[in-house]
């Protein structure tokens, strides 16, 4: 009886396992109702086989996506809409930092044509310095006591810069350096090379700007001392720049002196010269502006062609009238 009731068990384990994998395999109908519609309850049969340790299927059941609403679809711009609205702080911010950008690169010269109308502020925080205003930019150099505005199309020059900073290094040098040649003289004083300099790109250097830092003697130095304005440069002429023998003619067109404050809050006397200097190969425009503050002589000298004058000629004015003198802070 034994072995008989083990033979039934396994065939009735073998047909359960059939049925099992009948109903896996036959789809489900949904029950009806008198009325014919579907019901809207899913069942599942499942069939064990008692003694087999088969655990029991689950279905489940995925809900498609509506075409279209995948990532990259058409309906990409509504769906990131939905999931991250734009945030108003994050545009705000955006546009401020663009803003910000655009001003300090001086995108298209909106910073410039926005500063030429606070010339005045511009030129009190020195903001002509990076960006030009009225076609004009800043050159300050506190270390030597001087600044004036110079045409926003010059560039500095790279070569005088070097020369100056070589000529530093080897003040600051402990090896000893080979004796320079004495520099030429002007109104009794030594002229050095220029602190500063500008002139367009890609020039001649027969169009240009620069400034010239000189020591007083001790004792003092007056540049009156040669009498009114056109008496000294009627004088300058003659006796250094179109000196007799050197193939050089000068003619003098306008000397002018004008009081300005200085940074030490001592009067300053400008004395402005505009002259032309001819030779046989060059004819040049010239305005020059001289100083005496604190020992020290300044000179800037801006020149150009003759054939250029016209068009440089507000320019070199309103250098002129810039050039001013402070207490130095090297």
């Amino acid at each position: 009886v034994g072995v008989g009731a083990t033979r039934v068990s396994r065939r009735d384990a073998r047909g359960a396992t059939r049925a099992n994998a009948r109903a896996r395999s036959t789809p489900l109908r949904a029950p009806t109702d008198r009325a014919g519609r579907a019901s809207s309850v899913r069942s599942s049969v499942v069939v064990l086989a008692s003694g087999e340790d088969e655990p029991p299927e689950t279905t489940s059941t995925s809900t498609s996506s509506p075409p279209g609403s995948a990532y990259g679809g058409p309906n990409m711009y509504a769906d990131s809409q939905a999931i991250a609205p734009p945030s108003p702080r994050r545009v705000f911010l955006g546009t401020l930092a663009t803003a910000g950008l655009a001003l300090g690169g001086n995108f298209l010269g909106i910073t410039g044509a926005l500063l030429s109308d606070f010339p005045d502020a511009a030129a009190s925080l020195r903001l002509d310095i990076i960006y030009p205003v009225n076609g004009l930019k800043r050159c300050y150099n506190p270390e030597k006591g001087y600044e004036f505005v110079y045409p926003e199309d010059y560039l500095g020059d790279a070569t005088m810069a070097a020369r100056n900073a070589n000529r530093q290094a080897a003040a600051t040098s402990l090896d000893p350096g080979a004796p320079s040649a004495k520099p030429p003289m002007i109104f009794g004083q030594e002229v050095r090379e220029p602190q500063s300099a500008f002139g367009p790109m890609g020039g001649t250097g027969e169009e240009n700007v620069s400034v010239i830092v000189s020591r007083s003697p001790p004792g003092g130095f007056r540049l009156d001392r040669f009498g009114d304005a056109r008496n000294q440069a009627e004088w300058l002429l003659a006796n250094v720049l179109a000196r007799p023998g050197t193939g050089k003619t000068a003619e003098l067109y306008d000397a002018y002196t004008r009081l300005g404050p200085s940074g030490g809050g001592k009067g300053v006397k400008y004395y402005t010269f505009e002259y032309t200097i001819r030779t046989e190969s060059w004819y040049r425009h010239n305005v020059a502006v001289f100083a005496e503050f604190g020992g020290r002589l300044y000179t800037l000298v801006a020149q150009v062609p003759e054939t250029r004058w016209k068009t440089r000629e507000a320019d070199f004015g309103n250098i002129a009238k810039s050039f001013r003198v402070f207490v130095p802070t090297g």
